[in-house]
């Protein structure tokens, strides 16, 4: 399918998604939030994707909310209107964050407010390091949106959380790691081909024991312990009835890399 503000390339399982709005340091619309989700939709039901990859074309993985296009197709005076656009927009984000299939953020230049919200509600993240990330919303008098409320403390803790909200400072990708908010920085030089080998170890994974862990360790956040006991019970128990669990005991016996079909 053609998109008109995201590119979709699907190859060996793996899918990289990339915003496609360069000239506007891939800020976003609401007919990229439209795009994003129906994309997530497409994904999740083929059964070949066995990892995703979101980043940005150009300079910026992600410049937040195309604010001036915003205006134009919303009317801003509307709360009710603004609402049911946020709502729409969070949903792509809900549906992300729950696809059963590891998501990897590529951050290949700046990723502030929204942009950088959609990278945190990836399963991992990868930072180029003179990558840039902010939560600016206070600066442009607005509050957070697209699950940065969620995502942000649960990452870094509430004081640091706080004081990236409120005060809107930029942090680098080499602090980002440090604090937690991101999986890994690395060197301008290195980010392709660390990403790509990210992306070939889940895609060659087994592919339904991964989805359930990803499940797992969401739920976390809102369970409780004997929840999540009920929980593992049952992927456990799922586990076990994959062709990928018997290929995992057949590789143990014959001292051989396994080799996973993702079923």
């Amino acid at each position: 399918m053609n998109y008109e503000t995201i590119i979709l390339e699907i190859k060996d399982g793996k899918a990289r998604v990339t915003l496609n709005r360069p000239e506007r340091y891939n800020a976003m619309t609401l007919k990229m939030f439209d795009e994003l989700d129906q994309v997530c939709r497409l994904l999740r039901d083929d059964d070949g994707v066995r990892v995703v990859v979101i980043t940005g074309r150009g300079r910026a993985f992600c410049s937040g909310a195309d604010l001036h296009d915003l205006a134009e197709e919303l009317n801003v005076n509307d709360s009710s209107a603004v609402r049911q656009a946020l709502k729409k927009a969070g949903q792509a984000i809900y549906n992300w964050y729950g696809l059963e299939k590891p998501v990897i953020a590529a951050i290949n230049g700046a990723a502030v407010g929204g942009g950088l919200n959609l990278a945190l509600m990836c399963d991992l993240t990868i930072a180029r390091e003179d990558a840039v990330l902010a939560q600016i919303y206070t600066q442009r008098s607005l509050s957070l949106d697209l699950g940065g409320t969620y995502f942000l403390p649960r990452l870094v803790g509430m004081a640091r959380a706080k004081q990236m909200a409120l005060l809107g400072d930029a942090v680098s990708a080499m602090e980002a790691q440090r604090i937690g908010l991101i999986s890994k920085w690395v060197p301008v030089d290195q980010f392709e081909a660390v990403v790509e080998e990210w992306a070939d170890r889940l895609a060659k994974g087994a592919s339904k024991a991964i989805g359930m862990v990803k499940t797992g360790l969401n739920q976390s956040e809102v369970m409780d312990l004997g929840a999540m006991l009920e929980y593992e019970a049952y992927s456990m128990a799922m586990s076990f009835q994959t062709r990928d669990f018997s290929e995992a005991l057949a590789a143990f016996r014959e001292k051989r890399e396994a080799v996973f079909t993702g079923k």
